[in-house]
């Protein structure tokens, strides 16, 4: 029997680096959970707590959380990433799927389904680059905002 090693044949998740999200760059304006805890030198635990409680600015887009790199940066620092502009653009399915790593068809739901601001239809839908960043950072506006009483997003949970 002749085995074709080009062609995957496993089904379901791709192994470790093989995911359109492992082609991310750690320097780019999205993250993903495991390069923000990286970035920010914390546990991913720490970081996925404090997104769930909205100290950090994150959006969890079709069962996958993404953090805005400059909203990350803001709320570090303690200023409110509400303000943030971001530089404009129109872009593509493709592009919108590169931007936040994740396959085109996932693009294409999370759009359908209202969670990613678009416009056209179908094979011509366009995406305005600064309003999809600006669904990563959430309007809560971060330290400034109304919940004073949310935790540090730079302090780790375990003791020294």
């Amino acid at each position: 029997m002749d085995t074709d090693n080009s062609m995957p044949t496993r089904r379901g998740r791709p192994r470790r680096g093989g995911s359109t999200a492992d082609r991310l760059d750690p320097a780019g304006p999205v993250l993903t959970s495991e390069m923000a805890a990286a970035r920010l030198a914390l546990n991913p635990r720490t970081i996925m707590k404090r997104a769930r409680s909205g100290a950090l600015p994150a959006a969890k887009l079709g069962g996958d959380w993404r953090f805005c790199a400059p909203a990350l940066d803001a709320a570090v620092q303690g200023r409110s990433w509400s303000d943030i502009q971001f530089r404009d653009a129109v872009l593509t399915t493709a592009q919108v799927s590169e931007l936040l790593g994740m396959g085109p068809d996932k693009v294409g739901r999370l759009a359908r389904g209202g969670q990613l601001p678009h416009w056209g239809e179908a094979r011509c839908r366009r995406f305005s680059r600064a309003a999809v960043l600006q669904t990563l950072c959430p309007p809560s506006g971060g330290p400034a905002g109304d919940d004073h009483d949310a935790p540090s997003p730079i302090r780790e949970d375990r003791k020294s």
